[in-house]
């Protein structure tokens, strides 16, 4: 049986699986699916040459020979993932990798279910949302200086259960040129705008948001314009901090205590990046502080001659702030802004007007 994605999307007695390639699903998915892939990579680029240059029967042969000796594995690990929920599958496109494999579940008694077009579909879903969507709440957006500890705050404020959205977190970025440091994974648009939503509609009933400021993008990804326009129209809140406090904050977020070799690799490629901007001579002079093992001068060289000179938006003598809040001790920090949040005017529910 075949189901529409936003049915699919509605029900929670369903567990997603991902049937197409582990490129394919690392590329962009569906928040919650997993991937139990019928081809590699490899052999999915094999199939795909043999149907090119002999025609489709001979790749469904192709793509037989290959699936039919791990079949029982496939079926073993559906069944074990799904547990209790009905399993739905989905491709690219609905067509034959889920068909095949959603036959064979059904040959051996298993309830599944099939996504109408697949993959395609629910992107086209995501896409349509977010060209309709319309943000009908006050969001309170952190500024601050890089280290003052925004992402930290928001932490907090949902711990104790305030309604945030992190940025950064579902961007897999930072937002600035350090901003994958230590990260392992990049997030695609695809996949960002998908779990944006999917916090949007978990979060949909609330007066109001805590979101951070971010420009327009943040590293490769892209804000929906919606969204944009919603964090320019919000109640603005600048966080500050002693320098001192930022690096303290800025050497706990980026150096572990033992800084392996990559992430040493990778402050280096970042600053190289800079070296226009900074010149040769400030530039080098960083990268031996890196080179000896000297983070704290790093750090602060980098917020005195970088940061807080290119991201001056971040000072209440540049950019127009509703509040300032001493943000030297997070929690303080985030007390002040829980009450600016509960005492400031009304607000409109968040809600979606969709098509």
């Amino acid at each position: 049986m075949e189901i529409e994605i936003k049915e699919a999307l509605e029900r929670s007695d369903v567990q997603f699986i991902d049937v197409r390639t582990p490129g394919e699903y690392q590329k962009a998915s569906i928040p919650g699916a997993a991937n139990i892939p019928l081809f590699t990579n490899r052999e999915h680029t094999q199939v795909g040459i043999i149907y090119h240059q002999l025609g489709e029967s001979e790749a469904r042969r192709a793509a037989l020979g290959i699936v039919a000796p791990r079949l029982p594995f496939l079926v073993d690990s559906i069944i074990n993932t799904c547990g209790s929920k009905t399993p739905l599958l989905y491709c690219r496109q609905g067509g034959m990798r889920s068909l095949g494999l959603y036959e064979v579940l059904r040959l051996i008694g298993v309830n599944a279910l099939r996504l109408k077009k697949g993959y395609k579909a629910y992107r086209n879903y995501i896409n349509k949302k977010i060209a309709a969507y319309k943000l009908n709440c006050k969001l309170f957006v952190l500024h601050g200086l890089t280290g003052v500890g925004k992402t930290a705050v928001l932490k907090i404020l949902e711990a104790k259960g305030f309604p945030v959205i992190d940025l950064e977190g579902l961007a897999n970025h930072r937002g600035s040129v350090f901003g994958a440091i230590g990260i392992n994974a990049d997030r695609s648009q695809k996949d960002f705008d998908a779990l944006l939503l999917q916090e949007l509609d978990r979060l949909s009933g609330s007066e109001y948001l805590f979101i951070e400021g971010e420009g327009r993008r943040i590293g490769n990804i892209y804000l929906p314009p919606f969204l944009g326009d919603a964090m320019d129209e919000g109640f603005q809140i600048l966080l500050d901090a002693s320098l001192e406090t930022r690096v303290d904050r800025i050497i706990e977020t980026y150096i572990p205590d033992a800084i392996p070799a990559d992430l040493y690799r990778g402050l280096k490629t970042a600053l190289e990046t800079l070296r226009k901007r900074l010149g040769d001579k400030k530039t080098d002079r960083l990268l031996a502080m890196l080179d000896r093992g000297d983070y704290r001068s790093f750090a602060r060289v980098m917020c005195t001659d970088y940061y807080d000179l290119f991201y001056s938006d971040s000072r209440p003598e540049c950019s127009s702030f509703e509040a300032v809040v001493d943000a030297e001790k997070l929690d303080s920090a985030a007390d002040k802004i829980i009450e600016l949040a509960e005492t400031a005017k009304p607000f409109y529910t968040l809600t979606a007007e969709t098509t």
